[in-house]
């Protein structure tokens, strides 16, 4: 008897479990925006999100756009 109730708790536990992980979570884009801003003086080029940079470093024109892609598909920032 004792067995019988613990096969059951277990079977209980392992449907709710099943039940409660086939769903998905809701996907959220992010609202965050990516921009490439050139060096004033230089053809160098900075990725920043919201106005903050994500690095110290200064990439060429294709590099910094492929940052900006980059993290864009990561959901980091919506690229502009």
């Amino acid at each position: 008897m004792i067995f019988k109730e613990r096969v059951m708790g277990i079977f209980t536990i392992l449907t709710l479990l099943l039940l409660t992980s086939c769903g998905t979570a809701k996907f959220v884009p992010t609202r965050d925006v990516c921009t490439v801003e050139k060096h004033w003086k230089d053809s160098i080029y900075q990725v920043k999100i919201n106005g903050r940079k994500i690095s110290p470093h200064w990439f060429l024109e294709d590099d910094a756009l492929e940052v900006a892609y980059i993290l864009s598909k990561q959901n980091k920032c919506v690229s502009m």
